[in-house]
């Protein structure tokens, strides 16, 4: 069980059952980090990442997906989850879920697949992300959807092009495009350039799966109160 557990990083019921793991042995060897979830004692794992275990079928969206790709320092109390339309709404108290329903496009575009120590985590893509926030900028504040874009292209993390693309999915482009026209009006030059770089360090270094931290200057970026492009 040590061997499949280094292996998949968390264990569900059925993870065990397949394998002829006896449950007796759980409690002996195993820590249950959330109901019918199970690791090492000594492994601790993100809110998010125990989610994307409990629920694979989902996609970690809006908010959570801003901490996975490390825009947000501390972890949001709940963690978002898109399902279709017609999936059924997982029920499940620990960890605390928040579920939106997309369907079309908006559910099966820009969907990565990541792995945090051997637990998959499917999780929108950092654009996708962005257009996703301002879809639901009336409920999450515009603020955050600023700064996540502002954010994003100031890191090289994403192109224009990329986060017009999906908030064309989205139907929100015309909504985003003047905050992308005034950034690029204003950091051009600092967007094509930290594109450039972050194109360099892929090339050299392996991609990035579940790391978090940026550079200072991009904490500067995610906790700096004005909502508008600088």
């Amino acid at each position: 069980m040590t061997e499949l557990v280094r292996e998949m990083g968390l264990l569900r019921l059925r993870d065990l059952e397949a394998h002829g793991v006896p449950r007796p042995r759980l409690r002996l060897e195993l820590r249950e980090v959330a109901p019918g979830i199970w690791g090492n004692w000594s492994s601790t794992f993100s809110q998010t990442t125990i989610a994307a275990k409990c629920v694979p079928h989902a996609v970690v969206c809006l908010s959570s997906a801003l901490y996975f790709h490390g825009l947000i320092p501390e972890e949001p109390s709940e963690v978002f989850l898109a399902i279709g339309e017609k999936a059924r709404r997982p029920c499940r108290q620990q960890p605390p879920l928040h579920v939106v329903r997309f369907s079309g496009a908006a559910l099966s575009e820009g969907v990565e697949a990541h792995s945090d120590r051997g637990v998959p985590v499917r999780v929108y893509s950092l654009a996708k992300t962005v257009a996703d926030l301002f879809k639901y900028r009336n409920k999450l504040g515009y603020p955050v959807a600023v700064r996540a874009l502002r954010v994003a292209l100031l890191a090289g993390r994403c192109s224009p092009e990329d986060i017009l693309h999906f908030a064309t999915i989205c139907r929100v482009a015309q909504t985003v495009r003047p905050y992308l026209e005034v950034l690029m009006a204003r950091r051009g030059a600092d967007v094509r350039a930290a594109l450039a770089e972050h194109a360099r360090m892929v090339a050299a270094l392996k991609p990035r799966t579940s790391e978090k931290p940026l550079s200072e200057l991009a904490w500067e970026w995610v906790t700096d109160p004005s909502g508008e492009p600088s």
